[in-house]
């Protein structure tokens, strides 16, 4: 039996602050002749930041971004291995602090898992839309656990912030997307019996978070092949999930998916005949990166204690904020507390510069499982087999674990990330069933037929004098 609860979905991407290298922000001559110079068009902000300029008439395509990558990271000709579980950077002592709703969960998840000592690229709203679709099935201590960590206080106001995210961030436009789908993947047995999921949570998957619903086989090579072929598409291929990297155990009940995809152009384009190759000072060493140049005239700088951001525009979805510590500050002095990424994003002391621009080309790829931080988190009860998830579904569960994957690529013409969250569940009532045991040993004349995976016959034949096998 296969059902289908199709309803596409759009959805938003806050882009997470991406640490890189800028110029010292200087006062430069109007007659600077190193530097190709863009001036702001008029319709600044009262605080000089740009409005968007006016899209182009062809679609701004983003072109393969020149090696060498930014390193340390991850070379893209090879696939990536999920490696140890992260483990959070920073830990919650004693009670867990008051989030309220998704922009504290972000500096939440983003204090924990990014350390500034090695490229990283992370999605928080897909992880908070696919932890939210996992607690609508919770029940009792464990939606309360999980409502805690979304910042939520009951589901009619995670449902309200999740709403309104799909409903409103979405972008679909000639030269700008913003793109997210939710799915549900659903066993239709465990060990047998007939698993038998809650009506009420498919609508409301399916009306508020605009999942898809699909039941497969989990263990089975087909469901592996349809989940990977599911990520693959919603995420514009940028993300290429191999089905045997999928190793769905028979227990699993059930997977919950969110993507992202982005892509969208520079509302002030960089031109690619100023993009010049420089030194980058890494932590281990000098290497050469190609540096995309611009020259932007009255534009606003945010300082901190220790850091500088400035904000480059994009022509639909918002901005990228990127913050340069001060020098002779390592990165990860200015992460490691929720506070921290919020300052760095939200707070400082905005002035005015002509400000020349360096920002180097980069594109890697990322893949962590965060288990063991949202545990650290407040997330004991949803994993362990105590965990209530009656609302799911009528078989006994809990979170086996949660994984996400991410892209990111920045040249002359924009950015374009992407990236999946894939939460596992897996039945706790599961036992194996106990059997008699059974010799079976070749040992006198047998048939044999080499079959493929629908049945047809493509090696047929007997054994009546194995010999030695060579």
């Amino acid at each position: 039996m296969k059902r289908m609860l199709c309803i596409i979905l759009s959805g938003l991407l806050l882009f997470p602050a991406v640490a890189c290298v800028l110029e010292p922000v200087v006062q430069v001559p109007d007659s600077d002749p190193t530097e190709a110079p863009a001036e702001r068009q008029s319709g600044e902000t009262p605080t000089g930041e740009p409005t968007a300029s006016e899209p182009t008439e062809e679609p701004i395509q983003l072109e393969p971004i020149a090696d060498p990558p930014i390193q340390p990271g991850q070379s893209l000709d090879k696939p990536i291995e999920l490696t140890d579980p992260v483990q959070p950077i920073y830990e919650i002592q004693g009670e867990q602090p008051a989030v309220n709703g998704y922009t504290d969960f972000s500096d939440l998840l983003s204090a924990a898992i990014l350390s500034g000592t090695r490229n990283q690229n992370l999605s928080p709203i897909s992880v908070y839309l696919a932890l939210a679709m996992v607690a609508e099935g919770a029940s009792g201590e464990t939606q309360a656990e999980l409502l805690k960590l979304l910042g939520c206080k009951d589901l009619k106001e995670l449902r309200g912030i999740c709403g309104a995210m799909l409903e409103t961030l979405s972008v679909d436009e000639k030269n700008s997307t913003l793109d997210m789908h939710n799915s549900l993947w659903m066993s239709e047995t465990i060990n047998g019996e007939t698993v038998t999921f809650r009506p009420e949570y498919l609508n409301t998957l399916s009306e508020t978070y605009r999942s898809e619903a699909n039941v497969v086989e989990f263990g089975s090579q087909s469901a592996a092949t349809q989940i990977a072929e599911w990520i693959n598409r919603h995420t514009r291929g940028k993300i290429n999930v191999s089905p045997g990297a999928l190793n769905f155990d028979p227990s699993t009940l059930a997977v919950l998916i969110n993507t992202i995809y982005l892509k969208d152009g520079w509302s002030e384009a960089f031109d690619p005949m100023s993009t010049e190759p420089d030194t980058f000072y890494a932590y281990d060493g000098e290497l050469t990166a190609d540096y995309m140049r611009r020259f932007d005239r009255n534009a606003t700088v945010r300082f901190g204690d220790g850091w500088m951001a400035y904000r480059v525009y994009l022509n639909r979805v918002g901005y990228v904020t990127f913050v340069l510590p001060d020098e002779g500050i390592s990165l990860d002095k200015l992460l490691g507390t929720p506070d921290a990424v919020g300052k760095l994003l939200r707070q400082g002391i905005d002035k005015q510069y002509d400000v020349s621009l360096r920002i180097p080309k980069f594109k890697f790829q990322d893949k962590m499982e965060l288990t063991e931080v949202l545990k650290a988190l407040g997330l004991r009860l949803s994993f362990s087999p105590a965990a209530d998830f009656s609302g799911m579904a009528d078989t006994s569960c809990c979170i086996d674990s949660v994984i996400q994957e991410s892209y990111i690529g920045v040249d002359e013409n924009g950015v374009e990330a992407a990236a999946y969250t894939m939460v596992s569940m897996r039945a706790t009532a599961f036992l194996p069933v106990q059997l008699d045991k059974l010799e079976f040993h070749l040992t006198r004349p047998f048939f044999y037929a080499i079959e493929s995976y629908d049945g047809t016959v493509l090696f047929i034949g007997t054994v009546t004098n194995p010999g030695t096998g060579e």
